[in-house]
């Protein structure tokens, strides 16, 4: 293969992927707008419920990161009753790691909101909010896992386009159950979460009948059939990435209890200028998907040459698209975050954000690519032992820049960066060495 044809089937799977998370930041903005007219209150409980909501997606890299590494590399080796085992042995235990949580959930989500600071109304809201999350969770766990299982397979097009019809549907149903519009019932803010698991479980049909019918899962009716013969290596493969993800999304809540300390605007303003940066994160998430997919299937063929040639084109390719990306948070970062938002210190907060981490941005790239690579090979482990601790990394470092030094709020930026820029160089090195082994073995 070519490196212009290899190029082209990296794009051919990253695009969609892309897309699909343009269209989750779309309906996060779309849900908000609803959910806006119920109240200030309202909308700071469902915020903090969407913290536990990402690590609770964080958490389900568990089964499908491993679930996705092991059968694109069935794919590779054309084993397809190994992929047809681990797909359902995946969903099986998927279900009980649902159940699991649902029970925990239940039990922890008050005490978990009280933390976070809320007022009794915002903390009723995000708990009315969120227990109808948690009721959905085997729905959206499986919905997940069943989209790893087209990535897999290199289909992402098919993937993203039920996902699609999963958020438009949710979209349109949002203010049929919010305000009880025609027959359906007014449920408030509960009437948002229940449009979001109602719609999702109607595509999860879709995504059944696709999956059987291109032939990636076997009959339905051997799902009632039990085993567990790739648990242990799903678990070993998952956990590991799924840790590091978990860890990721816990660390900026901590930080924003630094943040707040210069008050509410710089908060507002790096949440904003978040969003800004989503575009290279969901590039990076799409390229990772792409590399993931493609190592796995060459790892399941035994090519180690080509899935370190695959691993290095996809940095080649990331690098392209991140440069220009990292140019304009440098350049014209108040430009951008005038899109969401018109305060002049938030915009002020939010382009020094962009402005910082737009010097190493072009590490977070590398990070999500060698990320997707250690996941497609199945050695989650070396990602794990450096991602974690220059994650956790970032908070103690940005408390020494501003209780020890002294420094302002930028500084907080430049621990973040810092550690991205370290990531992305260490894993760079990391997988070097372990395809260098590979290749003496």
């Amino acid at each position: 293969m070519t490196n212009k044809e290899l190029h082209k089937e990296m794009i051919r799977i990253a695009i969609p992927v892309f897309i699909g998370n343009l269209g989750f930041l779309l309906f996060d903005i779309i849900d908000i707008f609803w959910i806006s007219s119920l109240g200030t209150d309202t909308v700071a409980g469902v915020a903090s419920a969407g913290f536990l909501d990402w690590a609770l997606g964080s958490f389900m890299g568990v089964t499908y990161v491993g679930c996705s590494s092991l059968i694109s590399q069935a794919v590779g080796a054309k084993n397809q009753k190994m992929a047809f085992d681990v797909a359902r042995e995946a969903i099986q235990l998927s279900l009980f790691i649902a159940l699991f949580l649902m029970l925990l959930l239940f039990c922890v989500t008050p005490s978990l909101l009280l933390w976070m600071g809320l007022n009794p109304s915002a903390f009723q809201a995000g708990y009315n909010y969120f227990k109808v999350i948690i009721l959905g969770l085997p729905i959206f766990y499986i919905f997940m896992l069943t989209g790893q299982i087209f990535y897999a397979h290199g289909d992402s097009k098919t993937a993203v386009g039920i996902l699609s019809v999963a958020l438009v549907l949710n979209a349109i149903l949002d203010p049929f159950f919010i305000f009880g519009w025609g027959p359906f019932p007014k449920w408030g803010v509960s009437g948002a979460s229940f449009a979001t698991v109602l719609s999702f479980f109607l595509s999860l049909f879709l995504r059944f009948w696709f999956l059987r019918r291109k032939n990636y899962i076997d009959s339905l009716k051997t799902f009632f059939t039990f085993s567990t013969t790739y648990f242990y290596k799903i678990l070993s493969i998952g956990i590991p990435t799924a840790s590091a993800r978990v860890i990721w999304s816990m660390v900026y809540p901590l930080l924003s209890t630094i943040i707040t300390r210069f008050g509410m605007e710089p908060l507002a303003g790096v949440t904003v200028a978040h969003r800004v940066e989503g575009f290279a994160y969901f590039a990076a998430g799409g390229f990772s998907t792409a590399v993931s997919t493609l190592v796995g299937q060459n790892t399941g063929r035994r090519d180690f040459e080509m899935v370190k040639r695959i691993a290095y084109e996809g940095r080649f390719l990331i690098t392209a698209v991140i440069i220009p990306l990292s140019l304009m948070f440098l350049l014209i970062p108040e430009f951008l975050v005038r899109f969401g938002a018109n305060d002049p210190q938030v915009i002020s907060f939010g382009a020094s954000y962009l402005r910082i981490i737009g010097i190493l941005e072009l590490f977070l790239g590398w990070e999500m690519i060698f990320e997707g690579a250690f996941n497609g090979i199945g050695k989650t482990r070396p990602y794990m032992l450096i991602s974690i601790p220059l994650t956790l990394g970032r908070y103690p470092l940005a408390y020494f820049f501003v209780n020890m030094c002294g420094f302002g709020v930028s500084s907080i930026w430049w621990a973040i960066s810092i550690s991205t820029g370290l990531k992305g160089l260490l894993l760079s090195l990391r997988f070097n060495r372990l395809m260098s082994k590979e290749h003496e073995t």
